[in-house]
């Protein structure tokens, strides 16, 4: 067994742990550990997009911190499977399905805006983006599909790696500088 399919291995546990940790979560956010430090990078990306969509209008301006926080790790993605990079964008789609999570969260609390922003008197994202669209009172039941969504994602993500270290176990072994498919051979030419 190769180190890159023990690497894989290791990876593949730690999707699977993270994974059931977000499923087990749900529509509650991290109030703090692992889960809630991804979330504060996904935060970073997340006010990234607002500056970035700002200039398309208010409304793509409210709605880009959500849109950005899952392009970033979507982009990654397609870069990683453009490039052949399996695992590497099993991870990245793994923090796709993450950040839906995160975005579905705060979708749900689109009608109730009990959860804390990051300064008094900011815009509730999806409470002005439900409102525009007259669906504040189902703030819930998209955050639900938005999480359905999420959770798919992270199966996706689960599969594709676990996939990628069936394929590299079953791969011969590579020939480094030292190997030779005649090193058995005890003649000589």
């Amino acid at each position: 067994m190769t180190t890159a399919v023990v690497i894989r291995g290791v990876g593949l546990v730690i999707l699977l742990v993270l994974g059931f940790m977000i499923v087990a979560r749900g529509l509650t956010p991290s109030a703090g550990g692992v889960l809630a430090f991804v979330h504060m990078i996904d935060l970073v990306f997340h006010e990234a997009g607002h500056v970035m969509f700002g200039f398309f209008g208010q409304f793509l301006g409210i709605l880009g911190g959500s849109l950005n926080q899952v392009l970033i790790p979507v982009v990654c993605t397609g870069h990683f499977l453009w490039h052949g990079r399996t695992a590497a964008a099993a991870v990245t789609l793994f923090w796709t399905g993450e950040s839906l999570a995160d975005v579905a969260i705060y979708v749900a609390d689109g009608r109730d805006m009990a959860l804390p922003l990051l300064a008094e008197g900011l815009i509730h994202d999806w409470n002005w983006i439900l409102s525009e669209l007259s669906l504040r009172n189902q703030a819930v039941p998209i955050g639900r599909a938005v999480f359905a969504l999420a959770v798919m994602v992270l199966v996706a993500a689960i599969g594709l790696l676990a996939v990628d270290v069936v394929r590299r176990l079953n791969e011969p072994p590579s020939g480094g500088v030292l190997f030779s498919e005649r090193s058995d051979d005890k003649t000589t030419p």
